[in-house]
């Protein structure tokens, strides 16, 4: 009987571990099940990171790839279409992306559908593109069709879907990347589908009321108010409380509420500017003049001496090498071209560069008598900041308006077809040791269409400059209120003075007898106004080690050489820094040079729609929106 319940309670036993070690291994199985499950999420977790993490490599290369394109020299004023970008771009390689190399590692995409342009699994990379799209991101239904723009300020006319050269566009890209890369789980591997929106942005430099290239420094004594954007694609120094910025303030490097390194002048204790409350300055891109990456086209080292910086501008290219700046040039762009030698001889050349002479016939004549009558060769003028007296040709741009206002068909009267209001006038003489100047003078009033006058030299404004006939300089209206800086019916036009400095001169600047020379006390300036845009050079602030000069700041961008105490200087435009001067070349800050005037400075917004003559913009090359599918 013992035997026999003894048998029992040992069966009994057995079923327990029995079904113990059944239920101890149906939770190993959950566990390794589990396990397994977890491992394979972890796994194709980490291989779909990685495959955005390359997809987002594979951005970066076309990102790359695609503003090259965009910014090279001849190409920059076209919108690239989708075919051309199929066939310039390289395809990636396993190197570049860090992958394992393989047969058919990327393939090229030629369309964008995500419905109908699939991701092929038997590449690693695969639907690797940039196409272009409209103002809405939408296909334009054609690898070769010319990308709409969404448009700005409209100044010039849109013919064919292609911006003037004065309008602010937007042209949209879409970049694409699909990456396969093997991963557990029943299809065998993971995809990362990755999408970017690229903007190639164009924007007049004439939208800023300040544009610098270099480093921008505004440090002014009195209350210093500026009306329009500003920006600089480098470091942003303000050290005073009394300057104050009333519209946007952007740099792409960094601000300092303080003083460039290298400048003691300034000894004081920084202050912070005003600006507005939700509008403090901040980073933006940095705005490319000519969509040129100047660091990938300018060299002051190679044998090219049509490359070394922005101030190609106002040169005259070298035959026989490349010009990264061929046809931008204002000597290119600009209608009637006069140069003086070093024995003071006198050339007239038409846009296409025949010289038109007293031997001319015809338009040709008329042009060279207009010019010749306006132009007088041999002045001079101390200028007390340089230390030297500086030989001055004179361009009487009353003498000028005159000739093109004329009836058709009188003896002095100039085609308009043979003027496009773009002047360069150059003395050619000109070096470091031999001072030559352009001054303009009697620009009261000012062709319909506007005034460019472009050189190489310093540029002297005298007087009242596009401020129409009348008695401005004593005309209480403009005096006490600049908001009105134009003679009644006087609509100021669009102007800009392009050189390597521009120097304003007052009303009361007098050439005969020793004014030029004389003490400061001697150089008394009265009111005046000038309403032009300036792109100009800057002498910079010393380095750290150097002789502790400072550039003279934005404040003194236009510079002067009378005594200003009191007298108000009243300006409307847009001062645009791109080089540093190599003519006009003395530092600011020596003695018996000028007192600052009452700065009543105003950015025209007149500008935004109506820019002086002459083609110049800004390109930038932005990462938009990003997505994965």
């Amino acid at each position: 009987m013992k035997t026999i319940q003894l048998r029992k309670q040992q069966g009994s036993s057995l079923i327990v571990v029995v079904s113990v070690l059944a239920t101890l291994m149906v939770i190993a199985g959950v566990a390794a099940e589990y396990t397994n499950t977890v491992n394979r999420q972890a796994q194709r977790t980490n291989a779909l990171q990685q495959a955005v993490a390359t997809g987002d490599g594979c951005l970066e290369i076309l990102f790359a790839n695609w503003r090259k394109i965009c910014s090279a020299p001849g190409t920059v004023n076209t919108a690239q279409t989708t075919s051309v970008l199929a066939a310039s771009i390289p395809l990636p390689t396993a190197t570049q992306l860090g992958l394992p190399s393989r047969a058919n590692f990327a393939l090229r995409g030629q369309s964008y559908d995500p419905d109908v342009d699939e991701h092929d699994p038997n590449y690693t990379i695969s639907n690797y593109k940039i196409v272009a799209v409209g103002p809405t991101w939408l296909s334009l239904g054609s690898a070769d069709a010319n990308p709409r723009p969404a448009l700005g300020q409209i100044s010039a006319p849109i013919t064919s879907g292609t911006p003037g050269p004065t309008t602010a566009a937007v042209y949209n890209y879409i970049a694409s990347a699909d990456v396969t890369l093997p991963a557990m789980g029943k299809e065998g591997r993971v995809v990362a589908k990755v999408r970017r929106v690229f903007q190639k942005q164009q924007l007049s430099p004439w939208n800023f009321a300040i544009f610098y290239v270099n480093d921008l420094e505004i440090h002014p004594g009195p209350q210093f108010d500026v009306t329009g954007w500003v920006h600089t694609n480098a470091n942003l120094y303000t050290a005073h409380n009394t300057l104050s910025f009333r519209d946007k303030v952007t740099y792409a490097v960094d601000w300092f509420v303080d003083y460039k390194p290298g400048d003691l002048w300034h000894n004081d204790t920084p202050g912070a500017p005003n600006y507005l409350s939700n509008l403090p300055p901040a980073r933006d891109q940095a705005l490319q003049p000519f969509g040129l990456d100047s660091t990938a086209i300018f060299s002051t080292t190679d044998t090219n001496p049509n490359n070394d910086s922005y101030r190609e501008l106002i040169e005259q290219s070298i035959a026989g090498y490349s010009d990264p700046l061929a046809g931008q040039r204002y000597y290119d762009q600009a209608a009637i071209k006069i140069l003086i030698d070093s024995s003071s001889n006198l050339t007239i050349k038409k846009a296409d560069n025949t010289n038109v002479t007293s031997s001319s016939s015809g338009n040709d004549l008329k042009l060279f008598n207009a010019v010749n009558n306006a132009i007088t060769i041999n002045k001079s003028i101390q200028d007390n900041r340089e230390a030297l007296p500086v030989r001055l040709t004179e361009l009487d741009v009353s003498q000028l308006v005159t000739s093109l206002t004329n009836s058709s068909g009188s003896s002095s009267h100039i085609d308009s077809a043979l003027w496009n209001g773009i002047l360069y006038i150059a003395d050619t003489s000109a070096s470091s040791s031999v001072r030559r100047g352009i001054r303009l003078k009697n620009g009261q009033v000012l062709p319909a269409n506007g005034l460019t006058v472009a050189s190489a030299n310093p540029v002297y404004i005298k007087g009242d400059y596009n401020t129409g006939t009348g008695t401005v300089p004593s005309n209480s209206i403009t005096n006490n209120d600049p908001t009105t800086p134009q003679s009644s019916g006087y609509a100021r036009k669009p102007a800009s003075v392009v050189a390597d400095a521009v120097t304003i001169l007052s009303n009361n600047w007098n050439d005969i007898g020793a004014q030029g020379g004389a003490p400061l006390s001697g150089r008394v300036a009265t009111n005046t106004t000038v309403n032009t845009a300036i792109i100009a050079g800057i002498v910079p602030t010393a380095p750290v080690g150097g002789d502790g000069s400072y550039s003279g700041g934005a404040e003194n961008f236009p510079r002067f050489l009378e005594t200003w105490s009191g007298v108000k200087l009243t300006y409307y435009g847009s001062m645009i820094e791109l080089y540093q001067s190599q003519q006009s070349i003395g530092k600011w800050g020596s003695a018996n040079v000028y007192s600052p005037p009452t700065r009543q400075w105003y950015f025209d917004t007149n500008f935004r729609t109506n820019p002086p003559p002459g083609s110049i913009m800004l390109y930038s090359y932005i990462k938009g929106k990003w997505s994965l599918f």
